[in-house]
């Protein structure tokens, strides 16, 4: 496992966002917030890949957008690589980047498949757990990019299934994986998973941690090697979190919630 990041920019002041307070935010203080958050991440024995910042592009912190990396469910096929195209043209600009320094580090026999036009997807609308990926329809993510990615799931093994987004940006903004078995998130993040239809894969069997809705910061949590990383203050999902046995990590993200993200955001897993 290799873990993308790349700190935040100047322009991160300009980042995209419906938050009230975007125009608060606070660059440096961001910084400050990624550098704790990097430093977290390598605390826990994960390794990094540091990318540069990018001075002009506002929301390349959020690398998570950038492309999606699947090993193969069973032994013997090679791993797929899914570049992105984000649904915002200025943002197309950061993929380029996150790909070119994944090649080296990907195996010799990987496959990468792009969306092209007029597909548009982004890795925040993509939840893994275990065999199964939920993806989102979302204002970023359209039925045509979903289906792409969910091509590629299947070939390898998964059970991709489709979930609309119709309240919030990304599917990952109010649900996410802690193990492969358990999700956390808001009512409204797993009404999403409960309609993707007939044809999604079977969730009943899955422990839901549930969120009240005025902690939806909470229910975006990178669950990484026995790790879990969540923005502070959200008490309830800092509770149920830690009744699962896990090491629970908190900490100050918010600048990077000025700009609806969360830790997802912030990394790019290669498995």
């Amino acid at each position: 496992m290799l873990v993308i990041v790349r700190p935040p920019g100047p322009a991160f002041r300009d980042a995209i966002s419906s938050h009230p307070d975007r125009h608060w935010i606070d660059v440096p203080q961001a910084r400050v917030q990624h550098a704790v958050f990097c430093a977290a991440l390598e605390g826990a024995g994960l390794p990094l890949l540091r990318l540069p910042e990018e001075p002009d592009l506002p929301d390349a912190t959020f690398v998570s957008d950038a492309l999606v990396a699947l090993a193969p469910v069973l032994p013997g096929g090679p791993p797929i690589v899914v570049v992105a195209r984000p649904a915002v043209a200025s943002r197309r600009l950061e993929v380029d980047s996150v790909l070119r320094a994944s090649l080296p580090h990907l195996p010799a026999d990987t496959q990468i498949v792009h969306v092209e036009d007029p597909g548009t997807l982004e890795g925040g609308d993509v939840v893994v757990f275990g065999d199964r990926i939920a993806i989102g329809l979302s204002a970023r993510t359209n039925a045509l990019g979903a289906r792409v990615l969910a091509d590629v799931a299947r070939s390898l093994g998964y059970r991709p299934f489709l979930c609309p987004v119709t309240d919030r940006l990304h599917l990952a903004t109010a649900v996410t994986a802690v193990d492969a078995n358990t999700l956390i998130g808001t009512a409204a993040g797993f009404a999403s998973l409960d309609a993707a239809g007939p044809d999604a894969a079977p969730t009943a069997d899955l422990r839901r941690l549930l969120l009240p809705d005025d902690e939806l910061p909470g229910a975006n949590v990178l669950a990484l090697g026995g790790h879990i990383f969540l923005d502070s203050g959200n008490p309830t999902a800092v509770r149920l979190l830690r009744e699962t046995g896990l090491a629970v990590h908190e900490l100050q993200l918010d600048e990077f919630a000025l700009a609806d993200g969360g830790p997802t955001c912030l990394v790019n897993i290669l498995p």
